[in-house]
């Protein structure tokens, strides 16, 4: 096996029993059979593009994190938001453009 592989596998695998879902509802959600999720979580299979594009869509993380484990400060941000009800959304905007201009104008 592929330590690259097992590497991305062991996230995939990880990131899915965080949030409690089944391989039956990943594999669906990213259009790919249950047992070929199974060998992706095991390493012992590679995927095409595709395939990862739909699995970071399905566990709502970014291709870099499954591909590198990698989380960049965007994805924290975007992470960080996600669920949040309109209302606090809204002051986290303002928040954000407030904190952005006062950035650029030193």
């Amino acid at each position: 096996m592929n330590d690259f592989n097992v590497d991305i596998g062991k996230r995939i695998r990880q990131l899915r029993e965080g949030q409690n879902k089944t391989r039956e509802q990943i594999a669906e959600a990213a259009n790919i059979s249950t047992q070929f999720l199974f060998y992706i979580e095991t390493g012992q299979k590679s995927m095409t593009a595709k395939t990862i594009v739909n699995l970071a869509a399905a566990l709502n993380v970014s291709t870099d994190y499954l591909l590198r484990g990698c989380i960049t400060p965007m994805a924290k941000i975007v992470t960080n938001l996600e669920g949040l009800p309109p209302e606090q959304l809204n002051l986290a905007e303002k928040f954000l453009e407030t904190f952005s201009e006062g950035a650029r104008h030193k």
